[in-house]
């Protein structure tokens, strides 16, 4: 069972609990009766909770209107953005929530005592007919146009948009507007992510009570679209165009350097060479093998590269014996200088341990590597007990290597030792700490991959590497079936397209492939 589902059983008795009490709620006085006094004492609690923790200001209160019917669009970076949003605003808000909700505990039942309407994705005439019409009515209804978190389910944060730094807004924002003919108030929400990420949740990715960060709620002056009101068919292009300048609004009203990853808006375009070269690094008791399935992408692209052989590996493991984390990462510096004879710069590809030592050409080698990419790096280590090999390398030479495939036809082919020397993974373990110590140092460009079932290093790892490095420019992609072998498991080619589509981001438009 996963943490959310987990987290899901952990609630079904407050759940049934909420649920027995909002039924009877309506079955005597009416959901509508009792929603205003549960928005009221609520919203207090949590305004006086942020005010309290998080320094919550509201800026721009003047541009909100004191009655009529409005639409609140805010840019969503984690889940206390309602309540955050619901505790600044001086009107009663009611939140278009997602269908999906529906089956969520505890969650549903809040959302249907605060009279708020769900909406099902992908067109909801029925749904979307009830919001305008709440609308219509007077009521203060709020919306994330970029539909979703970035960060959260498969929409990572590098999807962006360049110009504003947040995703491709959806149109259905503007068309409830020009449907109810009421104006828009964009609303930039700062600090909600830095907070509270979806990492924390709802994926339980980092176990992390939420951040006491400032968190500030802006309003800016509303927006109409009174040219399209009365129009009788609205165009593609019209609907685009009109949530493009909604979302420009909603992003100049966001502090993005405060983000959960910090961005600069709009976000520079990466640094590109005509002459590109890979460098390619197996890890800790594999061979190239592991990382060779990016060589026919390499050769195809007609892209330099080299794969070093670390020493200690490629033979047999007792060969490991008095090889350190400095022996591989001097063998991996003398194959990258060998390869600038040819190319401009060089992206470091490495999986595992040789994930960690990219990550340290990336903080001691910045001019000649243009970008690193890591693939299960060997930050922090599933098994719990792993601490304690610089105890057990004193009394026991070697130990049997972990399972890393998790698909056995495929484990066939592969080369890996069948034991390992520990004194070698005493300083890969090491190796590890300082890598992790040092993160802030890597400024170059970022591309981290890791499978969810690794089984030799936690996915934490990589949402650490992600986090804490010093790069501008960062993107993770997540697997769900490879072990730690990622190169030659179960999504291998999966794996060496992502890599792949990343590296050439670093290669000029036109540059010659011969």
């Amino acid at each position: 069972m996963d943490r959310e589902k987990l987290a899901f059983a952990a609630m079904m008795p407050l759940d049934t609990a909420l649920g027995l009490a909002v039924t009877a709620v309506k079955s005597t006085v009416g959901i509508e009766k009792i929603s205003d006094g549960f928005y009221s004492v609520a919203g207090s609690v949590l305004r006086n909770m942020y005010e309290k923790n998080n320094d919550l200001k509201a800026e721009g209160l003047e541009n909100v209107p004191a009655e009529g019917g409005v639409l609140f669009a805010s840019n969503h970076q984690s889940w206390n953005d309602v309540q955050v949003l619901g505790a600044a605003c001086p009107r009663r808000l009611r939140f278009l929530a997602k269908a999906m909700f529906r089956e969520w505990p505890v969650l549903r039942h809040l959302i249907e005592l605060s009279d708020s309407p769900f909406i099902k994705r992908g067109g909801d005439s029925a749904g979307m007919a009830s919001a305008v019409e709440a609308l219509r009515s007077g009521k203060a209804l709020a919306i994330f146009p970029e539909g979703t978190i970035p960060g959260e389910e498969k929409i990572m944060r590098q999807d962006v948009e360049a110009e504003t730094g947040l995703l491709r807004g959806h149109t259905g924002a503007v068309r409830l507007a020009i449907a109810a003919k009421a104006p828009i108030i964009p609303v930039g929400v700062s600090g909600t992510g830095l907070s509270f990420p979806p990492e924390v949740y709802p994926r339980l990715e980092i176990l992390e009570a939420p951040k006491n960060v400032p968190v500030v709620v802006r309003f800016g002056e509303p927006m109409t679209f009174e040219e399209l009101y009365d129009k009788e068919e609205l165009t593609r292009e019209e609907l685009r165009e009109a949530t493009n300048r909604l979302m420009a609004a909603i992003s100049a009203l966001v502090d993005h350097d405060r983000n959960y990853i910090p961005i600069e808006v709009p976000i520079a375009p990466l640094e590109q060479v005509e002459k590109l070269g890979v460098l390619l690094l197996h890890g800790f008791t594999s061979s190239v093998k592991t990382v060779a399935g990016l060589v026919p992408y390499l050769e195809a692209e007609n892209i330099p590269y080299r794969m070093p052989v670390l020493r200690g590996h490629g033979t047999h493991y007792t060969d490991m014996s008095n090889v350190t984390s400095q022996d591989w990462y001097d063998d991996a510096e003398a194959a990258l200088d060998d390869l600038l004879e040819e190319v401009d710069k060089v992206a470091v590809v490495g999986l595992s341990m040789g994930g960690l030592v990219a990550l340290n050409l990336g903080i001691r080698r910045p001019e000649a590597v243009i970008s690193v990419t890591t693939l299960a790096a060997a930050m922090r280590f599933k098994d719990p007990l792993s601490f304690l090999t610089p105890l057990l390398a004193k009394v026991v030479k070697s130990w049997p290597s972990p399972e890393s495939f998790n698909d056995k036809n495929l484990k066939k082919d592969g080369e890996n030792y069948p034991r390992f020397m520990t004194a070698a993974f005493s300083s890969l373990y090491n190796y590890a700490q300082e890598t992790e110590a040092r993160l802030s140092q890597m400024e170059r460009p970022i591309c981290v991959l890791q499978s969810k079932k690794d089984q030799v290093v936690t996915p934490l790892a990589a949402n650490l590497i992600y986090r804490n490095v010093g790069s501008k420019n960062r993107e993770i992609h997540w697997f769900e079936q490879s072990g730690h072998e990622m190169g030659q498991d179960m999504e291998k080619e999966a794996v060496f397209e992502t890599v792949m589509t990343y590296v050439k981001k670093f290669r000029k438009v036109g540059a010659a492939k011969d």
